[in-house]
């Protein structure tokens, strides 16, 4: 049985791929019917729409980071899928603490495997490790301190 964090997750990233190519409007008008389509779980459906708005709201200070640490791959010329992969992890990595950083991680590398190719998943943990280790350092961590969440 998947969890459904992880299925929520999945809607997520379908969602900000969607709000990646409709643009804003989709986040007004359609996010809400393409989540409810998606699963007929309302706990799932619940964190997906909280999941898919925060890391949509966060995603421009989230380009300006890899745009930074992946100067070779400017955001624009990256796939969608995973630009919106990055996004939702970044977003998971820095502004959600109850899930822990392994965790975060793999997930999107599952994500990615499931829904990009195998040339992106270094691509995809190496930028997502960067911006770990930004944060935690602007936070005075390190990533092996266990009271990181």
């Amino acid at each position: 049985m998947i969890p459904e964090r992880s299925i929520a997750r999945r809607i997520a990233l379908q969602g900000l791929y969607q709000l990646d190519v409709q643009g804003e409007d989709f986040l007004i008008n359609q996010l809400q019917d393409f989540i409810n389509e998606s699963t007929s779980d309302p706990r799932i459906r619940d964190i997906a729409l909280c999941m898919t708005r925060a890391a949509w709201e966060f995603h421009t200070t989230a380009d300006q980071w890899f745009g930074r640490l992946a100067e070779k791959w400017p955001v624009y010329r990256m796939a969608t899928v995973d630009r919106n992969i990055l996004r939702l992890g970044a977003w998971e990595l820095t502004h959600n603490p109850q899930t822990p950083v392994k965790v975060a991680l793999d997930e999107m590398l599952h994500i990615a495997r499931e829904f990009s190719t195998l040339d992106s998943i270094p691509f995809i943990n190496g930028v997502l490790d960067a911006v770990l280790k930004e944060h935690l350092a602007l936070l005075g961590q390190k990533q092996d301190d266990p009271h990181n969440h």
